[in-house]
């Protein structure tokens, strides 16, 4: 059996201000608490409950292998604090939550968690623009890591499609002008996600009935039948698709794995292996999962992206 329970801690940026941490931890007595934990941290659009949708928990997985495991809402994000100017015409406000305010809100997850658990260290996973957000944590905040896992990274390399895609029209080389924040429904999250399946039948790689199972979760925190995501995050993969590092890789000491999927369009190889080749870590892996998507954790090949993930984290190399 497992346990699950959703912490509101309060943020040392913004006391005002809640964050959401979720805990998924064996039924045990507390004598008997796991002797590991592991924090995962979202991408750019999707909150925390992207690690904890139902037939593909990454949580309860975690939990199998004998972890305290938690899922992470930023601010601005989830059920953490919403900014009020959510509630806003989006084109009222400039974008916020950029990088810097996500790892405020790491770094006092991993306060917490170090707290409820007794432990010095703990497994750090981020996803997307969460390994920007993870990668900044680990490069600066050395001593509270022991391993850290970099799932679909986008970290620095020139990409024309991006650039395009964000540029001002009237003002080349430059961003163009956002608003706070952007919306997704689940039709248009089935539309990008479908982009990168490469087989005729979507339903080969996915379960038809993730996304409707996934959104459902997403939706209990929103209120209406989109998802609300901050557009400070464009400004952030502004820099990356310009070949403008965030942080640098080379500061990071701890063990770090490098994985993505083969088809994703998202987060490429060449940024991967750029991102792989700049580490510090003493001990580093790369690894790719054929016939999967920058989705993978919600697709029919996610077992392999757990496993290879548990393995690389049990390793007994990564301590070494």
């Amino acid at each position: 059996m497992t346990r699950c329970e959703d912490l509101f801690i309060a943020s040392s940026e913004a006391p005002d201000e809640r964050i959401h941490l979720r805990e998924k931890r064996a039924d045990a007595p507390a004598s008997d608490a796991p002797a590991k934990a592991v924090l995962f941290v979202h991408g750019a659009t999707y909150p925390g409950v992207m690690f904890d949708v139902p037939t593909s928990s990454w949580l309860e997985h975690a939990v199998a292998d004998g972890y305290s495991a938690y899922a992470l809402d930023v601010r601005g994000y989830g059920a953490s604090t919403r900014s009020p100017v959510l509630d806003a015409p989006a084109q009222d406000n400039p974008p916020f939550a950029r990088a810097e305010s996500a790892v405020a809100d790491i770094a006092d997850a991993i306060a917490t968690i170090r707290e409820r658990t007794g432990l010095e260290t703990v497994d750090l996973v981020g996803w997307s623009w969460g390994t920007m957000t993870t990668g900044m944590y680990a490069a600066s905040r050395p001593g509270t890591i022991n391993r850290l896992v970099l799932f679909a990274p986008v970290y620095s390399c020139e990409r024309l499609d991006r650039i395009n895609a964000l540029e001002d029209r009237d003002n080349p080389h430059r961003l163009r002008p956002l608003g706070a924040y952007r919306t997704e429904n689940i039709e248009q999250a089935r539309e990008r996600w479908d982009a990168e399946i490469t087989v005729e039948d979507p339903d080969s790689w996915r379960d038809p009935a993730i996304l409707d199972r996934w959104y459902e979760q997403m939706l209990r925190d929103e209120p209406a039948d989109y998802v609300r995501a901050p557009n400070g995050v464009l400004v952030d993969l502004w820099e990356a698709f310009n070949g403008r590092a965030r942080y640098e890789a080379g500061d990071i000491d701890v063990p770090t794995l490098v994985i993505r999927a083969s088809q994703d369009a998202t987060a490429i190889r060449e940024d991967g292996l750029g991102l792989y080749d700049r580490l510090g870590s003493a001990y580093k892996q790369y690894d790719e999962i054929g016939r999967g998507t920058h989705f993978l954790l919600l697709e029919r090949r996610a077992p392999q992206l757990f496993d290879r993930v548990s393995a690389f984290l049990a390793s007994p190399l990564a301590t070494d």
